[in-house]
């Protein structure tokens, strides 16, 4: 039976960097595998992450790598931190424990949607240990709530992207650590805002999402629903 023949009550929406994945870990990995080809180009690599860490901008390692070694030997690096990323946890506090609520719910299921490069962020997924069945779209709109919101179907439904199962759902969790990703998110799905290392001060959440600590947070208040 494929995933869009059985009924889907709800389907969680997980943000990549920052959310599930530990991102500033994943880069000191790559960081020590490229400082075995090249000291001063990871010493770069971390000042660009955090350049762009500190403004809420996604960073792509793969294609900063790239534009300074040329993609030939990209797929050199990248064999060797495929190798040792898949020996360590990658992900957040709570996130494979969310993913394991989720899979064991009955009528639900998950997806990643992730903004960036399609090689970087795919390059992510495939080298996280615990990610690398889920199925995941990687999106060039940063307003991912209005993304969300194109999905849905005259009967209030939402019809999930054929990346994500192609199935029909009536109910949207979506988390994600970015204030913006949820501008447009519709009224009747439920958001919860993780904080991360980006704040953005001034940016405002829908009243109907959620801000907490941590993925361990999102799955207590999932537990406590109905």
């Amino acid at each position: 039976m494929s995933v869009n023949e059985h009924n889907v009550s709800t389907f969680y929406i997980l943000d990549l960097d920052r959310t599930v994945y530990d991102t500033a870990k994943a880069t000191e990995l790559m960081k020590g595998v490229i400082a075995l080809h090249d000291t001063t180009l990871a010493a770069t690599l971390e000042q660009r992450f955090e350049e762009y860490t500190s403004q809420g901008e996604s960073f792509s390692m793969r294609d900063f790598i790239v534009e300074n070694v040329g993609e030939e030997e990209m797929q050199k690096i990248e064999i060797k931190y495929h190798e040792l990323a898949l020996q360590q946890d990658l992900l957040n506090p709570g996130a494979k424990e969310l993913i394991a609520y989720v899979r064991a719910k009955e009528g639900a299921e998950l997806g990643i949607l992730t903004y960036g490069s399609q090689l970087g962020q795919a390059m992510k997924i495939a080298a996280a240990k615990g990610l690398e069945t889920i199925p995941y779209l990687i999106t060039s709109e940063t307003f991912k709530g209005a993304l969300i919101a194109s999905w849905r179907q005259d009967d209030d439904s939402y019809h999930v992207p054929e990346e994500l199962g192609g199935f029909i759902t009536k109910n949207i969790v979506f988390v994600d650590d970015k204030p913006f990703s949820f501008k447009g998110l519709p009224i009747d799905c439920r958001g919860y805002l993780v904080k991360s290392l980006y704040d953005a001060g001034i940016e405002k959440v829908p009243p109907y999402v959620e801000t907490v600590n941590s993925l361990t947070e999102v799955l207590a208040a999932e537990k406590r629903r109905p």
